[in-house]
């Protein structure tokens, strides 16, 4: 009786490479009860077990009524919402980006004093304690609107036409200890940076804004320069929109992600290489803020989604811009979401509004993250596995399962098979000029875990079955019902089907930690067929830890 059986994939790779791939993020429907402020929120940083926000507000409220006074930038535990009252960094006036090293924390915005300290729209402060750094003292002319870091410096973009008394229009590079302007980055824009963002894998810094050139050259609200020198590459993002009001990057380096404005209103997904437009997700207005966080893109918007002026924060998938079904939080303000910060505990989004689905959430809401591990794509059978196989013509009692006794059965590398002079290793056919409807072979190998998901391909001339660990997974070009050494396959294949890859999912949960066994049996469809081919390929996601 068959127990699984598999489903045909349409495309199937040509090989299996084993890598890591990306955790699965799950984030709660409804928001989670928090503190909150009393105006809007423009910044959202997620750093450990705090989450950071900036805006403009005078006080933090707890859900219990509580308040405590905090001017323009606070701090919150991711766990529970509730206001770090140790933390306190005010500023003279609005925050507009955050980012962090681990250690420090980086802020700019309208401001000309933090913790009564004069700092020219641009700031550091630690992250345990908001203490103000006294080496870091930038004076920047005005406003900024958008920061990254990477090892090399902070980058900074705004409405700012000098940095240190430096020209550097809208966009430049700063050091990390003493904000000193980086003489070798120069990239001058000619109007407004609303978002930067360093390319995790390569010396690349992607501009977005209302800006229509970049030190000259055309690029139209996006542009990616060097992290080194400034200049423009030549890279150009279709249909990008100016204003593009924000920008997100994927951990792999080769997708961006964009926040159109004005005239688009659409989350844009572009190739880093080409440029080239994967995707995109149009809202009824402006696309405000985006972040990419483990294959998933969340993006948040003012007016609304799809009719609906409820929605101002949604979810798609990374690779097809799949929308989240299940993530459709109801925001009670027309204007929505203008910031998002995610980590594999907490969803925050700020922005302006009151409510989040019922909630009471003032400029900041949290959503519960749960994140499963990372997997890892394993090969567990493929080109070098090494086969046993029985070509006698007969079928041995119980031989799919994984307790037989293999040891007296011969052993060859893919393709095993005869009469087509392509084989690895010639199997026996039988005298005369009647072949052996059927021959079987079997592969063991070791799984360190479960796999999440698995895939098995097949190579079979003319049909086969397969067994995971006596289980039937597989019939391929085989009639329904009993199969013995004498059942034929239900059709013949030739040409270049006789050599085609199948593609099949298989339940995952037959394989189990330690040994397991793959076995199959391939059949004629005629005992007078002068040929046989067979190979197989078989992998698995792995869960890994975090």
């Amino acid at each position: 009786m068959v127990l699984a059986v598999a489903t045909t994939v349409s495309s199937v790779l040509a090989g299996v490479v084993a890598g890591p791939a990306a955790a699965t993020t799950e984030v709660a429907s409804s928001p989670s009860p928090s503190w909150r402020v009393n105006g809007r929120v423009y910044a959202v940083e997620v750093v450990g077990d705090t989450v950071f926000v900036g805006g403009t507000f005078t006080t933090a409220t707890s859900p219990g009524g509580q308040t405590q006074p905090r001017l323009n930038l606070a701090a919150f535990d991711v766990a529970t919402g509730a206001l770090r009252t140790t933390w306190r960094a005010d500023t003279g006036a609005a925050v507009r980006a955050i980012v962090s090293d681990g250690t420090a924390l980086y802020v700019g915005g309208a401001f000309g004093q933090v913790a009564g300290q004069p700092r020219s729209r641009l700031a550091k402060v630690s992250v345990a304690t908001g203490a103000l750094d006294q080496q870091f003292r930038p004076a920047v002319n005005d406003n900024v609107r958008a920061l990254d870091l990477d090892a090399t410096g902070i980058y900074l973009g705004g409405a700012f036409t000098l940095v240190n008394g430096v020209q550097r229009n809208r966009l430049a590079k700063v050091s990390a200890d003493t904000g000193a302007t980086d003489g070798s980055f120069v990239a001058n824009a000619n109007n407004a940076v609303w978002a930067v963002v360093k390319n995790p894998t390569s010396a690349v810094v992607y501009a977005a804004g209302q800006f229509s050139t970049v030190s000259g050259i055309g690029r139209n609200g996006v542009a990616a320069v060097s992290s080194t020198t400034g200049l423009v590459n030549g890279v150009t993002f279709a249909s990008a929109a100016r204003p593009t009001l924000g920008l997100a990057v994927n951990d792999a380096g080769t997708r961006l992600f964009g926040a159109g404005g004005t005239g688009e209103n659409a989350l844009s997904a572009w190739s880093t290489t080409s440029g080239t437009r994967l995707w995109r997700q149009v809202a009824m207005g402006d696309i405000q803020a985006v972040e990419e966080h483990d294959g998933t893109v969340f993006f948040g918007f003012h007016d609304g989604f799809q009719g609906d002026t409820t929605q101002k924060l949604r979810a798609a998938d990374e690779a097809t811009g799949v929308l989240d079904p299940t993530f459709r939080p109801r925001f009670d303000s027309f204007w929505g979401v203008f910031a998002i910060g995610v980590s594999d505990d907490v969803l925050v989004a700020g922005g302006e509004f009151t409510a989040v689905s019922g909630v009471p959430a003032q400029g900041l809401v949290r959503f519960a993250v749960t994140s499963d591990p990372p997997t890892t794509s394993t090969t567990f059978v493929g080109s070098t596995t090494r086969w046993r196989y029985w070509d006698n013509g007969t079928r041995p009692n119980g031989w799919e399962g994984v307790s037989h006794d293999d040891t007296a059965w011969r052993v060859g590398s893919a393709q095993l098979g005869y009469g087509d002079g392509d084989e690895t290793t010639v199997v026996g056919s039988g005298l005369g000029p009647q072949r052996f409807v059927s021959t079987y072979f079997r592969a063991a190998f070791t799984a360190s875990a479960t796999p999440v998901a698995a895939r098995l391909e097949l190579l079979a001339d003319d049909g086969a079955v397969v067994y995971l660990n006596g289980v039937e997974v597989v019939r391929d070009n085989m009639p329904g019902g009993q199969v013995d050494n004498s059942t034929r396959a239900s059709s013949n294949r030739s040409g270049t089907a006789e050599n085609a890859w199948r593609g099949f999912v298989v339940p995952a949960g037959l394989v189990v930690p330690g040994l397991n066994v793959v076995a199959v049996e391939v059949h004629q469809d005629s005992p007078s067929s002068s040929d046989l081919g067979f190979d197989l390929r078989l992998s698995g996601d792995v869960p890994g830890t975090r």
